[in-house]
């Protein structure tokens, strides 16, 4: 396996992480639903979170896959304050822990702008979002709509979802922020075991709650008809078809009803084979036993407040792995906590200035990201060496149909443009001189080379050239492959059987 595969398989079980808590009954006399659905309409408020994770390898684990397990375990994120303001705009301030490292960052977003910066860095760096709400209007999408909807499928997905076999609740006193609050305390716990249950459970509520159903399918028509209704080019509004008739488009309960009534006939027939889909995931992909066993556990503590705001919360996570020598990883855990305060009151985000920031939206290059940063930061160091952001390999053989390489005299020549545009460097033709200009892309250096001539300028200096400047029938202007390659900090080993390979750091 390539060192890029292996360092890929490890990015598959987060897709698979999100596991969702809820109840759909009171516990003790307390709402659950309530408590959970109660910050859907919270506009503006201030709030801390910190997230870790945790690998467990399996006996006589590889150098490689100790090393990314060791990154895993490496990893935190603090947010010691983010601010939520009334209109939109949002701040944080924290770090990022990486290798014992603790990485000081900022960011803030609101509707034009979204701006960030990392300890190390000479100027932020922005994605300019100014626009997007009008852009969703052109298409007939209405940002405030997706919020409504946003809200019912929270509202319809908490109060389907079952109570997992463990959920109480305390009375307790506890400090969020400084402040002491008498909170309610909600714990409950999730095994793997419980899932297909839990899941078969959510099912069945969700195929005779009719009143939470057709209200969700309600809101996103509201949200997607002005898009359905412009793509109703002739006007004759009976584009919508589901096999039950033409139904005019305009007829929002003709519509909603049937969509309903379909979703909720595709429900029954799943609930129906429902066991013997498991059955058969089991058999098929016996991993998953593994996965969906007892050792697969989600805890969670959220602390209520009388106004059923949830005020803090503890989220302990562990999936249960195979193990294999593809994934060896016995376990893979993750653990977050967070507090919310100041809810409602008068929070002001924290801007910041985009004046001379790097406008990341058309894509930077590695020397672009890495100058950008003072040499001696963690960040250009983890850059540069860790994540190897300016390293390139090119590998060219003797026949080679893409650099066309020319030997004469034990000197290989190869298409400028081609090697230098590998290499990350820019290439301009400069008319008046009949001369080739190259910046280095990394580390800014300037070489000219004027058709022709045989000497080259690299930082202003002469450099005398094997053989002229020549263009070939195509159209291609050809130097030496070493200068160029050495010229732009790369190194060049040429094998018994004549390959290339050109390697930059």
């Amino acid at each position: 396996m390539s060192r890029v595969k292996a360092k890929l398989k490890w990015f598959l079980p987060f897709v698979a992480l999100m596991l969702v808590l809820a109840g759909c009954q009171s516990v003790g006399g307390f709402d659950v639903n309530k408590a959970l659905i109660g910050d859907v309409d919270v506009k503006s408020s201030e709030s801390s979170m910190t997230f870790s994770m945790n690998a467990e390898p399996i006996e006589g684990i590889s150098a490689e896959d100790k090393e990314m397990v060791d990154l895993i375990n490496s990893f935190s994120l603090n947010i010691s304050k983010a601010k939520l303001q009334d209109n939109g705009s949002l701040s944080a301030q924290g770090t990022v822990g990486y290798k014992q490292l603790n990485i000081p960052f900022t960011l803030f977003m609101d509707k034009q702008t979204l701006a960030f910066t990392v300890e190390g860095a000479k100027q932020p760096f922005y994605f300019p979002v100014q626009g997007y709400d009008e852009i969703l209007g052109e298409v007939g999408l209405d940002t405030a709509k997706a919020e409504d909807v946003s809200k019912l499928l929270t509202k319809f997905v908490v109060k389907n979802l079952p109570n997992p076999g463990v959920i109480n609740i305390t009375p307790v006193s506890d400090a969020v922020y400084g402040e002491q609050l008498n909170m309610t305390k909600l714990h409950a716990e999730v095994t793997g075991d419980e899932l297909p249950a839990l899941l078969k459970g959510f099912l069945k509520s969700v195929s005779k709650d009719t009143e939470g159903f057709t209200e969700l399918v309600g809101g996103l028509y509201d949200y997607l008809y002005p898009v359905i209704k412009a793509m109703d080019e002739d006007g004759s509004g009976d584009i919508f078809n589901l096999g039950f008739g033409d139904i005019p488009l305009d007829d929002k309960e003709a519509v909603v009803t049937v969509l309903h009534d379909a979703a909720k006939l595709a429900v029954d027939a799943l609930l129906l084979v429902y066991d013997n889909q498991v059955d058969s995931l089991y058999k098929s992909t016996p991993e998953m036993k593994t996965v969906l066993s007892k050792d697969t556990k989600l805890s969670v503590d959220i602390f209520v407040d009388s106004a059923q705001h949830v005020r803090k919360q503890n989220v302990d996570l562990k999936v249960a792995l195979p193990g294999t020598e593809d994934f060896p990883l016995k376990s893979l855990s993750l653990k977050a906590s967070s507090q919310i305060w100041n809810i409602g009151g008068a929070v002001t985000a924290d801007p910041i200035s985009t004046e001379g920031a790097l406008d990341i939206s058309s894509g930077l290059t590695p020397g672009e990201t890495l100058r950008n940063f003072a040499p001696d930061s963690d960040v250009y160091r983890i850059l540069k060496d860790d994540l190897g952001i300016t390293k390139r390999t090119i590998v060219i053989e003797p026949d080679d149909e893409y650099y066309y390489p020319i030997v004469d005299k034990n000197t290989t020549y190869i298409p400028l443009r081609y090697l230098a545009e590998d290499l990350d460097a820019t290439v301009e033709w400069d008319t008046a001189n009949r001369a080739i200009n190259v910046t280095d892309g990394v580390y800014g250096d300037k070489l000219v080379f004027k058709i022709g001539s045989s000497e080259a300028l690299i930082n202003g200096t002469a450099v005398k050239l094997a053989q002229p400047v020549f263009v070939d029938e195509y159209g291609d202007a050809y130097v030496s492959l070493r200068l160029l390659a050495e010229a732009l900090h790369a190194t060049v080993s040429v094998d018994e059987d004549g390959w290339i390979t050109i390697v930059r750091k």
